[in-house]
């Protein structure tokens, strides 16, 4: 997806964005896109970089989250893949090869063979050039060691109330990442899961936030619903994008509270676990951007 002509920014560094599916996401890589950041151009109508699924979203990458050979080998081949000039060599190609036959929840050996397709071929385009994003929800995983072997990296975390996402629809991360994450074989789908999930990965992300304050961003999804204006500056300032007019018009003219904000209060919460309802609570009070 092309980014606009003109860019609103100096800095070069890239941003990535994660998030629990469902979190938002989109509508910050919408602003990315508004402020002429590029990203890949195999996305889906979320602007997902959906090539890093084939590369990260899969059961088996927890078991590879402590080598950083490893994640270094699979990053530099989305590194390749954006910034074309990079042709990808036999053992990376086999690497590939080997990723799209592993059986994983949510995609199809065609659909993984597509992102495969794509990789390989955009490797091979003449280098690009202009400062870059890249937003997969799933990246929350390994964005630890991304930011420990890519100095220059930032990380924007989207966050919506977790017992607001426990009744959502939306469940494909406690599908893909449930059973390994949680150390439960067969773990339900369900909402009490559901949140339980979404605790373990925030508790987690708190960790990875007060380790790299400068260069990780949470943002509560809600908050920038009710404030656009105040909270879009504010990851602006982050990104190091200058906030003209045009811009900020440009990136809350269609933000609005949707009706799922708030939803748990509707419903019964006694099934949670406490602990887990009073991290929900207070994690999203600490997160609100003064």
């Amino acid at each position: 997806m092309p980014a606009d002509q003109h860019s609103t920014t100096d800095a070069s560094f890239p941003i990535l964005i994660g998030g629990v599916g469902g979190s938002g996401t989109r509508l910050f890589a919408e602003n990315m896109l508004a402020a002429g950041l590029r990203t890949m151009n195999d996305i889906n109508g979320a602007i997902d970089s959906v090539a890093i699924a084939l590369l990260f979203k899969r059961p088996d990458l927890l078991q590879e989250l402590d080598d950083p050979a490893r994640i270094d080998q699979l990053w530099t081949i989305a590194e390749s893949a954006i910034l074309g000039g990079r042709k990808l060599d036999g053992e990376q190609r086999d690497l590939l090869k080997t990723l799209r036959k592993v059986p994983r929840p949510m995609h199809s050996p065609w659909w993984l063979r597509g992102r495969v397709r794509w990789l390989v071929q955009d490797s091979k385009n003449p280098p690009s050039s202009g400062r870059w994003f890249m937003k997969e929800p799933n990246l929350h995983w390994p964005c630890p060691r991304l930011l420990e072997l890519r100095p220059d990296y930032r990380f924007i975390m989207v966050v919506r109330h977790g017992v607001d996402m426990a009744f959502s629809q939306n469940q494909q991360q406690l599908i893909v990442w449930g059973s390994e994450a949680l150390g439960e074989p067969d773990v339900p789908i369900d909402a009490v899961h559901s949140l339980r999930y979404w605790a373990l990965v925030h508790r987690r992300f708190r960790d990875v936030q007060a380790q790299y304050p400068d260069r990780v961003l949470t943002v509560s999804f809600d908050q920038f619903c009710l404030a656009p204006e105040r909270i879009l500056r504010h990851i602006l300032g982050f990104c190091e994008i200058e906030a003209t007019p045009e811009l900020v018009t440009k990136c809350i003219a269609n933000v609005k509270p949707p009706k799922s904000i708030g939803r748990h209060l509707d419903e019964d919460c006694s099934i949670f676990d406490p602990e887990d309802l009073a991290f929900a609570e207070a994690y999203m009070d600490q997160i609100q951007i003064d």
